[in-house]
């Protein structure tokens, strides 16, 4: 792709042989940050193992996400969008009676909590709902994968008033988990969901639709569909726009190595502002390899999440990783703005990329979106899981710069209370179209 690589897989690098690298302790990691902020982008800022991620250098850092590792299954006890072990990511504690995981086994099934806890009683015994997975979620608002009389549709849950407001999108087939793809717009007002074209109704090479819902019309109705001739596509909303525009793979007509920028309407054919025809220079194409699309938090920066499709759940449940190699991670940074490269950064992690929980190999971002960390290990070394931080690029613009250093300086809570405006509040909390 022609962007600068970081490939750091050698015991030197991984273990603490960079400069740039620092084992700190949790007492100093935040000096530590604070005195580094002017590094160059993609600078390797920190290294530690999991156990001190969790035990305060995330903190530090000023990450809020700690959970880096998860056993769960893949839209068994995890989905793409929803892991049993990062329950922060809906806001809800485990001490909650509204989100209250059972501790009778290992794992509690998402589809049980959420029919024991959200669902109704009289839709799961009486209309003969069943929760598959959950689609996607954006602040309180859960959508849901449900399954009635053998055919799919989706069900909405506001989790803060712990109301099941209704469902849409019937279909008369029920499609798995792995063909279905969803994402709620930054506002909150749509939902775009990906699902198969069912065999009599396809006419050409098309095997997916793209179809907008509006989640605050009554009914949920669909606004727009967009066919896809592409065996497979991922998508994110750019958290800079209330919901009117994506980062879309293979979205043009007969490709399938390509990064789209896309213009949504809900009158008028979508408008394609940007493509970068080969995201990926090392394969032919992004499937099966991709799993993730994603934007940082700002919205200067597109991500995609590539990974070998080696399976090693057996050598998982007979050895724990003894006899197996991990899988290659390959993270590729785009500008949000025109789809050019900018970086790809590649590392090494024991787990199984498609049954495991995504957690397991996808970055997080800190609070103030000026930093990357993810979860590696090194190649015979499986007992230790190490986390890198890297430093992403500096906005441009002295707004952005502003915004950066007020977040690095003051934690979530304390922002609220700031004494500022409250359109320059939201603008700090990452709001659309500020």
């Amino acid at each position: 792709m022609g962007a600068e690589e970081s490939r750091l897989t050698s015991m030197s690098d991984v273990a603490g042989g960079h400069g740039s690298v620092s084992r700190c302790r949790s007492s100093s990691t935040q000096s530590y940050f604070s005195l580094h902020e002017d590094t160059k982008p993609w600078t390797l800022l920190h290294q530690c193992t999991l156990q001190e991620w969790k035990g305060g250098h995330a903190d530090a850092a000023g990450f809020k996400e700690k959970v880096l590792a998860c056993e769960g299954a893949l839209h068994k006890d995890c989905s793409h969008a929803f892991c049993i072990n990062r329950q922060g990511i809906i806001n809800i504690n485990k001490s909650s009676h509204i989100f209250s995981f059972r501790k009778r086994s290992k794992f509690t099934k998402m589809a049980e909590h959420f029919e024991y806890n959200h669902i109704p009683a009289q839709l799961s015994s009486i209309q003969n709902f069943h929760v598959r997975s959950v689609l996607c979620f954006q602040g309180r608002i859960v959508v849901l994968h449900l399954v009635r009389n053998m055919g799919t549709q989706f069900g909405v849950i506001d989790l803060k008033t712990n109301k099941f407001l209704g469902v849409f999108g019937k279909h008369t087939v029920e499609f798995v988990n792995e063909s279905l793809r969803g994402s709620i717009s930054p506002d909150g007002t749509k939902c775009l969901v990906k699902t198969p074209l069912p065999p009599s109704s396809v006419r050409g090479p098309a095997s997916y639709v793209l179809r907008l819902y509006n989640l605050k019309g009554n009914g949920f109705p669909m606004i727009y569909e967009v066919q896809l001739q592409c065996r497979d596509s991922h998508f994110s909303f750019d958290p800079r726009f209330h919901w009117n525009r994506i980062a879309v793979t293979n979205f043009e007509q007969g490709t399938d190595n390509s990064l789209s920028l896309v213009h949504l309407a809900s009158n008028n054919p979508w408008e394609i502002i940007a493509t970068n025809h080969k995201a990926d220079d090392t394969r032919p194409s992004l499937y099966p390899n991709l799993r993730e699309l994603l934007y940082t938090p700002d919205g200067s920066l597109i991500v995609t999440m590539m990974t070998e499709t080696i399976c090693n759940c057996q050598e998982l449940k007979r050895t724990r990783f003894r006899n197996c190699q991990p899988i290659m991670c390959s993270i590729f940074v785009f500008d949000a703005n025109t789809t050019d490269p900018l970086h790809c950064v590649q590392y090494h992690r024991y787990t199984c990329s498609q049954h495991m929980c995504p957690s397991n190999f996808m970055p997080v971002f800190s609070g103030c979106a000026s930093r990357m960390a993810m979860a590696m290990n090194i190649p015979d070394q499986h007992a230790i899981t190490y986390v890198q931080v890297y430093n992403l690029p500096k906005p441009l613009n002295l707004q952005s710069l502003c915004r950066t250093v007020i977040l690095q300086c003051f934690a979530e809570d304390e922002v609220l209370q700031l004494p500022l405006p409250q359109r320059l509040i939201q603008f700090l909390q990452f709001y659309p179209e500020y």
